[in-house]
């Protein structure tokens, strides 16, 4: 059992995949947080949660996890990270635009090119947000192929990211230390008293 954030066909839940494979029973959380408690309590054997893009940065509620959570880091997953214009009207028609306010992020220049007079509207996912472009006429999602296939969405337009080489590294969390292994990496989590 792999707890991952977001709906089906997140980007998380497409990293769970790429590592685990098709044969494990996945379970979509609504948070990071929820990833962490889930494995923390041996609800799960696994969690997957991002924590850095090669773009936008860390995401640093991961980080603040580990603090409150008893987990280890067990593996990292790094996947390439491409943007479609999901939906099922056409480009001229779409009047809104969902997705993850890192999506956006990631295609500013390619929307205000492409559909500067739709309203841009900010959700918790992007596999949310290709839900809603399937649920309301006038609308598009900016989220990934999974989530085009499982809406039964139109790709108006492929890889929309400003960057092309966009990966997002993600972590693979359990209860129990992996083995070692030839190319370990070590990660250090620690504070110190706030001044110069």
């Amino acid at each position: 059992r792999i707890a991952y954030m977001g709906p089906p066909s997140s980007f998380t839940h497409q990293a769970a995949i790429k590592h685990f494979g098709q044969s494990c029973e996945y379970l979509a959380k609504d948070s990071i947080a929820d990833v962490f408690r889930a494995v923390a309590k041996s609800d799960v054997s696994y969690g997957v949660a991002p924590v850095e893009n090669s773009n936008e940065g860390m995401v640093t509620h991961t980080l603040d996890m580990f603090i409150d959570a008893d987990v280890q880091i067990c593996a990292e997953v790094l996947l390439d990270i491409h943007h479609h214009l999901l939906s099922r009207s056409t480009l001229d028609k779409i009047r809104t635009v969902y997705s993850h306010p890192m999506g956006f992020a990631q295609c500013r220049r390619w929307l205000a090119a492409n559909v500067p007079r739709a309203r841009l509207a900010d959700v918790y996912s992007t596999a949310y947000a290709a839900e809603c472009a399937a649920r309301q006429p006038h609308s598009a999602a900016v989220a990934g192929e999974l989530a085009a296939q499982m809406f039964e969405l139109n790709m108006l337009a492929r890889c929309i990211e400003d960057y092309t080489r966009n990966v997002t590294r993600f972590l693979v969390i359990g209860t129990a230390m992996p083995p070692r292994a030839r190319t370990c990496k070590t990660s250090l989590l620690f504070s110190i008293k706030d001044r110069p």
